[in-house]
């Protein structure tokens, strides 16, 4: 059995839905995130750098339009037969900003001729009713994903590492937007500051009894200028070994709802940026490492799904 028959995978769901492969440009709106403006927190997620990033980044000195046509330029080389590519806003809270601003932002995105669909990241805490309205008008116009980050259903988890929100509040969130048929996608961590293999792998249980369209699994990876570096130099946090990682996800694989499309089976950084572990940064080593549990356990997704 392939791979991709083992779980729902998402370059299979956009082949079926577009009848070929469907690429991503990774865009940087220049907004920042409720917990580290202060709006709910400071500091940011205790594992997170997208402070620096924003800050750093080469592409917050451009302009949309420039980072769309710079991306589908870079993709259309590499792949010359691609057709039209997602408008993916990845870094930072997409939704945090006053409806106007978005509305020209996405709009500015989807009316691009080689623009075929919005993939949107933010959090559960900055969906307020002017915002769900504009992405209900969004879905009407385009294909549209938002995907929200979660990273633990349990709430000790996230208050260690500085969330800054609840599970209630994630929950209730994907309620609305299954109430206006958008596409949601939530982001999970395994290997959380705290977290036992055994939480882990509960945490499916909670997600499989909310309306979500897909998930991201990643492994937790410590990055520079962050809390967690900080707590790894001082053997605070210890990260998973490949292998573990691998076991996890498939036991976490098993458990979970079967009809969850699977956007993502692992997370990496830029090597410059990466402190721990080594074997993060290698995408092709994790997914292999994966794949070999699955094929050794012939198991797939959903398999013990009750």
């Amino acid at each position: 059995m392939l791979p991709h028959q083992r779980y729902n995978g998402f370059n299979e769901h956009l082949k079926d839905k577009f009848g070929h492969k469907v690429y991503r440009v990774s865009l940087n709106s220049g907004l920042t995130c409720p917990n580290i403006d202060g709006t709910v927190a400071k500091g940011g997620c205790y594992f997170c750098n997208d402070d620096y990033l924003l800050a750093n980044s080469y592409h917050k000195q451009q302009s949309l339009d420039i980072q769309l046509q710079e991306g589908i330029d870079y993709i259309k080389e590499r792949h010359p037969n691609t057709g039209k590519v997602l408008a993916y806003f990845q870094n930072g809270t997409n939704t945090h900003a006053p409806t106007e601003h978005l509305r020209k932002i996405f709009y500015e995105a989807i009316e691009h001729p080689e623009v075929m669909g919005l993939m949107i990241s933010t959090r559960p805490d900055s969906l307020p009713e002017s915002t769900l309205d504009l992405l209900s008008e969004l879905n009407e116009k385009t294909y549209l994903w938002l995907e929200m980050g979660l990273q633990s259903p349990n709430d000790a988890s996230l208050q260690k590492v500085n969330r800054a929100h609840t599970f209630e509040q994630y929950a209730n969130a994907c309620i609305e937007l299954k109430k206006r048929n958008i596409l949601n996608c939530s982001h999970i961590i395994l290997g959380m500051p705290g977290e036992t293999p055994e939480q882990m792998i509960e945490g499916v249980k909670p997600l499989n009894e909310l309306p979500i369209d897909g998930i991201k699994i990643h492994n937790m990876f410590v990055t520079k200028f962050t809390a967690l570096a900080k707590w790894y130099r001082e053997g605070k946090y210890t990260p998973l070994t490949l292998d573990d990682y691998a076991s996890l996800c498939v036991d976490y694989l098993e458990r979970l709802r079967p009809d969850i499309i699977i956007h993502r089976l692992n997370a990496h950084g830029p090597r410059r940026l990466t402190v721990a572990p080594e074997w993060s940064i290698n995408k092709l080593g994790t997914l292999n490492a994966i794949h070999n549990e699955l094929e050794k356990r012939d198991s797939k997704q959903g398999l013990f799904y009750k």
